[in-house]
């Protein structure tokens, strides 16, 4: 029979993607990068790998609060200091001295208010399709994983209850059996000194074999039980996992709408304005009604992108191995668990290593299930030789033993029947647990859904949620963008006494004072759509 470890599989080494790489490099101010540092008996090292994490988490979340703390700033110093960074409209002064130019900087903020608008509303839909879409296909991945392990659980369970049944009966039937042989030939047990024919070391020897198969019976089918429980839980608790994490839930559905719906309002209103269109009941329900709800959205958005950092650190690390041996997920769950269960080699061990460690024959788990499958082969040769030598000297065999042989023949066969049927069973179920059938399930459980859809998923929603976020707050700041310039009328006591300059002659001042008399008095321009009296 060939061994699982004995087909030559080697399971596929996880490959670094360039998601996982980038996301290794994000800065822990002075902490650690270990993943395993976080389960382990090591409190200084969880602290420090936490602490980098949270670093990194108030961090960027600091960057976006001073950002929002200067807006109300410049909010609170008013137009007269702040100027449209206030949120009020353009200021122009009325008459204007230079009309080519004066109208460039309206201009060019609206250009980057409608920029800006357009990068968010990009990124907005980056994030849905690539960040949402790599979470349907981690999803997908696991799905299909568990779904294919609960059938080879179903299954695998399925011979385990034949091969207890069998196991009982075989156990039973082999009492029976090595009752009659110690038994044997009551009347002359001198037999082969006799006849020849050395039957009672042939018996003794089916004898010692059903022993023996005992302890297959009984260990074997308990170790092929603890296996099954073991891969159930492992499913169990992906698929908690899987139901637990909701990335596409209603929270996020309406983050997503309103980075696309408040957006278009706000290009509308600034488009409006720059065709001269005059909307105010519009830029009323912008000021009131679309801008504080674009602002809860992007203060949103910066708060779920801090907290999203930390996730994608962490993952990153898990993925890229723990310690200083970039091995990959593998290499971080052999650390993970020599860090709980310490040097520990039992059956446990060296399940979850051989099926996670690309199936390395040193991992094999099942060398004392062959062995117990080498007792079960010799105890169905012994049986088989046993039946074979009664049934050719049966009658010399009842003449000389004084005994009939019909029933120890039935007993005999119906044991060696049984053993091929549990023989059958357990190397069917052995064959369910070769390298390839379970280490694919891992594979594409680790190595595809969480290694690489998740965290690709999770590294293209951090950056679309940061570039979102400060899109966002250039929109906030250049609000006024959406209002017509307001033009400032100049009364006749807006006018300021005339400079003296220092001249090296007397006719230069002259001139200078008789500019300033004959200049004309200009209260304000009719052809300005709108003006505001500024009185001294």
């Amino acid at each position: 029979m060939l061994s699982s470890h004995e087909d030559g599989y080697l399971g596929p080494a996880y490959e670094l993607t360039s998601a996982v790489v980038n996301l290794r490099k994000l800065p822990r101010f002075g902490y650690g990068y270990d993943f395993t540092a976080v389960l382990s008996s090591d409190q200084a090292a969880q602290v420090d790998y936490t602490t980098g994490l949270v670093a990194l988490c108030i961090f960027l979340l600091i960057f976006f609060l001073m950002w929002s703390s200067l807006l109300v700033v410049f909010k609170i110093m008013g137009p007269g200091n702040a100027g449209f960074l206030s949120g009020h409209p353009f200021l122009i002064p009325d008459p204007v001295d230079d009309e080519k130019n004066i109208h460039k900087r309206p201009l060019r903020v609206r250009i980057v208010f409608l920029v800006a608008s357009v990068l968010l509303m990009i990124f907005a839909f980056l994030f849905v399709v690539l960040g949402v879409s790599n979470v349907n296909n981690a999803t997908t991945t696991m799905g299909k994983s568990i779904q294919t392990g609960e059938e080879l659980m179903l299954y695998t369970k399925e011979i385990a209850s034949v091969l207890a049944e069998v196991g009982s009966k075989s156990m039973e039937l082999r009492d029976s059996a090595v009752k009659e042989i110690k038994n044997f030939c009551p009347d002359n047990p001198n037999i082969a000194e006799m006849t020849g024919i050395d039957i009672i070391p042939i018996a003794e020897k089916a004898k010692s074999d059903l022993t023996m198969l005992a302890t297959f019976i009984s260990q074997g089918i308990e170790t092929l039980k603890e296996s099954v429980t073991m891969v159930g839980a492992f499913l169990d608790d992906v698929d908690d996992g899987i139901e637990s994490i909701d990335f596409w839930g209603w929270q996020m559905k309406i983050l997503a709408a309103c980075l696309f719906i408040l957006p278009s309002f706000l290009i509308i209103g600034v488009g409006l304005v720059m065709l001269d269109l005059d909307a105010k009941p519009y830029q009323k329900a912008l000021t009131y009604g679309i801008m504080p709800l674009f602002t809860i959205t992007v203060i949103a958005t910066y708060v779920f992108c801090s907290v999203t950092l930390p996730l994608a650190a962490a993952s990153s690390d898990a993925c890229t191995g723990g310690g200083q041996v970039h091995g990959g997920p593998d290499d971080t769950l052999l650390t993970v668990y020599r860090n709980l269960k310490g040097d520990d080699t039992g059956i446990l061990f060296l399940f979850v290593m051989f099926y996670t460690q690309q199936c390395l024959p040193k991992y094999y788990p099942f060398d004392t299930l062959d062995r117990y499958f080498g007792d079960l082969e010799t105890a169905i040769t012994s049986t088989d030789s046993f039946v074979e030598t009664i049934g050719n000297n049966l009658s010399l065999l009842e003449q000389q033993c004084g005994r009939q042989f019909n029933g120890v023949l039935k007993l005999i066969e119906d044991t060696n029947l049984n053993l091929r049927v549990l023989e059958e069973q357990a190397d069917f179920a052995l064959d369910l647990f070769k390298c390839k059938n379970v280490n694919d399930l891992y594979v594409n459980t680790v190595h595809e859904a969480g290694c690489t859809y998740t965290v690709n998923a999770i590294a293209w929603m951090l950056a679309c949620s940061i570039i979102i976020s400060i899109c966002g707050l250039i929109m906030i700041m250049l609000r006024s963008s959406y209002y017509p310039e307001q033009y400032l009328a100049l009364s006749s006591e807006w006018n300021t006494k005339p400079t003296i300059t220092r001249s090296a002659s007397d006719e230069s001042r002259s001139s200078n004072l008789m500019n300033e008399e004959h200049a004309p008095e200009t209260l304000g321009s009719p052809s300005r759509k709108s003006s505001v009296d500024i009185q001294s």
